[in-house]
């Protein structure tokens, strides 16, 4: 996908990221990188994902974060696709889903939606972080991440 800007300072940058429908937050070592103004968002397969696991995860320290505000939905965000590297540990992802939540702060968001489909990524962790079973009719494991009474502090400083 088409990066179209990015930014490095969260901060000085709300105005930004309340007009980007689409966007890629980049953290390595437990520190944001930059978050990335994409054109659209990506759309990954049950496929792509099993690929990426097995064969397609670099030596790095990387973590991606992928997510979108659909269409006709200004009040959610989706969380799309995480990606990460070899060496990418604990510290890293959970930057990345802090930066996540301080997005839809930003943006006003009442929640974020996820399809966790990475069994690595334990229900447990998932609750830890204030996330929810969400859709359990559906198959797969469907989560929420609700923000109607209000959002987490900021702990922004941590991660810049």
């Amino acid at each position: 996908m088409l990066c179209l800007s990015k930014i490095t300072d969260v901060g000085s940058s709300h105005s930004q990221l309340r007009r980007w429908r689409c966007g890629r937050i980049v953290v390595q070592a437990g520190k944001l990188i930059r978050i990335e103004h994409r054109l659209m968002c990506g759309s990954a397969s049950m496929a792509q994902v099993w690929w990426q696991m097995k064969y397609g995860r670099t030596d790095d320290d990387l973590v991606w974060l992928d997510y979108h505000q659909p269409f006709g939905m200004p009040a959610f965000l989706t969380l799309d696709y995480i990606r990460s590297g070899k060496q990418a540990g604990y510290r890293s992802f959970i930057a990345a889903i802090h930066l996540l939540n301080e997005v839809a702060k930003i943006r006003g968001s009442q929640a974020i939606v996820a399809h966790v489909s990475n069994g690595k990524i334990s229900d447990r962790l998932l609750e830890r972080q204030g996330w929810q079973r969400h859709m359990p009719q559906w198959n797969g494991r469907h989560w929420i991440r609700r923000f109607y009474d209000g959002y987490p502090s900021s702990n922004l400083h941590r991660y810049v």
